[in-house]
């Protein structure tokens, strides 16, 4: 039987900022379900101190860009909690092309992971916060949400379609208990943007070092990578009751980078 402590759904939650945020609202003594697409494995790289932990941990593999997957996730969650309290949408994934050589499979793969899955995750919680009478729906968007960059169409569109769509939930649950908001990360030290920095070290034939600085010096004033636990930190305060009238809104965390 599931305890009294709060409960929050975190997809992508074995993800690079997942793991930090998990481990924060873990700490915080909520009941953690993960919603992710790794292999069950993936789950035992996550170190919790379980000693005399009352809150409890599921972990869901779903795939996020099929629609009837998370349909049926809540299906039988739904039979499991008697409540939902937080929704953190923190799945996503990127490719990298100009918008002519962008494969069509890539685009929709992107948009459904990252700007979908929100949608429909949103979709099947509402009616379960709103029977609670509380809730927070936090979606981990991107500086891309508000600015592009070159060859990163999908990412950037679906990015900036998480900014709408945390808008229209706000202003469709203003008058209850609920709060949606987004969180806009500069660069992070993901496998994400580590990835990058593998591409750069090899088409310029340089440091792992060098690339980090020059990626950094581009577009982030600060020259330092955003930490996923100061996040993770936001994300939590979005949840508690000082944040009650904070909806509907984009918060950046980007090192200065939207200030240029």
């Amino acid at each position: 039987m599931i305890n009294k402590n709060k409960t929050v759904i975190i997809t992508g939650g074995l993800g690079g900022i997942g793991i930090d945020i998990t481990r924060l609202f873990y700490k915080r003594k909520y009941n953690i379900i993960i919603v992710d697409n790794k292999i069950n494995s993936s789950f035992k790289k996550i170190i919790f101190d379980k000693t005399n932990a009352k809150n409890t941990i599921l972990y869901k593999k779903v795939d996020l860009s099929n629609r009837k997957s998370i349909k049926n996730l809540f299906i039988n969650l739904k039979n499991q909690y008697s409540k939902i309290d937080v929704l953190i949408n923190c799945a996503g994934i990127q490719h990298v092309d100009p918008v002519e050589s962008f494969p069509d499979t890539k685009w929709e793969q992107i948009l459904n992971i990252n700007l979908s899955s929100c949608f429909y995750t949103s979709k099947y919680v509402l009616p379960l916060m709103k029977k609670n009478k509380w809730g927070r729906i936090i979606n981990i968007a991107s500086v891309h949400g508000k600015v592009a960059s070159k060859n990163k169409s999908a990412y950037v569109a679906s990015k900036h379609g998480m900014i709408g769509l945390t808008k229209t939930i706000a202003l469709e649950t203003a008058i209850l208990a609920i709060t949606c908001n987004a969180i806009c990360p500069g660069w992070v030290e993901t496998p994400l943007v580590s990835k990058q920095i593998d591409q750069r070290m090899k088409k310029n034939k340089s440091s792992r070092k060098k690339e980090e600085f020059n990626l950094l010096r581009e577009k982030q004033p600060n020259l330092s990578f955003i930490k996923g636990n100061a996040i993770a930190s936001l994300a939590y305060f979005l949840c508690t009751d000082e944040a009650k009238d904070i909806t509907g809104s984009s918060i950046n965390i980007d090192g200065g980078w939207t200030s240029q």
